[in-house]
């Protein structure tokens, strides 16, 4: 098993607007199966740590889900789960992406980090038995997430 670190391209991300902030999320991150099927990961059991952003200093995190809109293909088993560098599956835990649907997130005190330096938002992507990453040929989510920054916040995150 081997780790592929790579980064969300900036046009996958956005802040939401204040008609979509009403629902309790701030931010939204698009993933395509080609951000994910790296090239070099081809193990059955190979993972893909992709960067979503960094983090403030001092933030909250309190809502989280990803909703799965095209079905991953090309793979028998892979799941995702969304956190921080720290603790990688603090939002979302390990699931399945293989289903459209929605992916409830973890909406609880556990999630409030207060630090002196800043983390970065991951989302991990972990293939457990027949195919790789790199033999994915669609699918496609958003990541919806809450994030405050503590020392404005007024701000998104």
């Amino acid at each position: 098993m081997a780790d592929f670190p790579v980064t969300i391209a900036r046009n996958r991300t956005s802040e939401l607007s204040l008609q979509e902030q009403a629902r309790g999320f701030s931010n939204k991150f698009t993933v395509k199966a080609a951000d994910i099927a790296v090239a070099t990961a081809t193990g059955s059991t190979d993972t893909v740590t992709l960067t979503l952003g960094s983090l403030p200093a001092k933030y909250v995190l309190n809502n989280a889900l990803v909703n799965i809109t095209t079905a991953f293909t090309g793979t028998t088993a892979l799941t995702i789960q969304v956190g921080t560098t720290t603790t990688t599956n603090n939002l979302v835990t390990a699931q399945s992406v293989l289903t459209a649907g929605v992916l409830a997130g973890v909406p609880t005190t556990a999630t409030i980090r207060t630090a002196t330096a800043t983390a970065n938002l991951v989302a991990v992507f972990t293939n457990a038995t027949g195919g790789s990453p790199s033999a994915l040929t669609a699918g496609e989510l958003d990541i919806y997430l809450n994030i405050v920054d503590l020392s404005d916040p007024t701000k998104l995150g």
